[in-house]
């Protein structure tokens, strides 16, 4: 079987530059804004975000069966999507420190404080929903980006295994 390192990722870092790329668009329209009052373009924001996801798994699969001309069996649809899920999450993260670092969005500890000033945590016993917010900016963001990218890139790929047929079908060779 053929490597499938560059598929991969190709499928991982092609979707986390179009994940960064709608972050930043969530950003400049003011989307994720703690005092904005209309959550559904959050919401939108949010439903394309989990399909750039689910991308990685789906650009990974292709690539792969394009390139080297076969079908693949579901399961490795599964493992070439979570592995590119995995590379799209992590790329995402850094892409977004660098966006830190030069402005672009803001720093963990800024949003916070935007929490803070917007008053929604003003009410008594709103300490551990402030608690919560605040893991969620940090690192509790980091480790739900990498679940949800394993898992959304699996789907993808199990999705593309399904849609992306290229040479013979593995499970008729069987068969014969």
């Amino acid at each position: 079987m053929p490597s499938k390192t560059q598929s991969v990722l190709i499928g991982g870092l092609i979707a986390a530059v179009i994940g960064t790329v709608v972050s930043v668009a969530q950003q400049l329209s003011g989307a994720s804004d703690p005092m904005n009052q209309n959550p559904v373009l959050g919401l939108i924001f949010g439903l394309v975000g989990c399909m750039v996801m689910l991308t990685s798994g789906l650009i990974a699969v292709w690539h792969y069966t394009s390139e080297h001309e076969l079908t693949i069996k579901p399961k490795q649809g599964v493992g070439i999507g979570a592995l590119a899920g995995l590379v799209y999450a992590a790329a995402a993260v850094a892409l977004a420190w660098l966006l830190v670092l030069i402005n672009v969005i803001p720093s963990p500890e800024e949003t916070i404080q935007m929490l803070r000033e917007s008053g929604a945590f003003d009410a008594p016993g709103a300490e551990q929903g402030l608690a919560f917010a605040e893991m969620m900016v940090t690192w509790g963001g980091i480790g739900i980006a990498l679940i949800g990218g394993v898992i959304m890139g699996l789907v993808g790929g199990a999705i593309g295994a399904a849609l992306f047929k290229r040479g013979p079908d593995p499970e008729s060779e069987l068969l014969s």
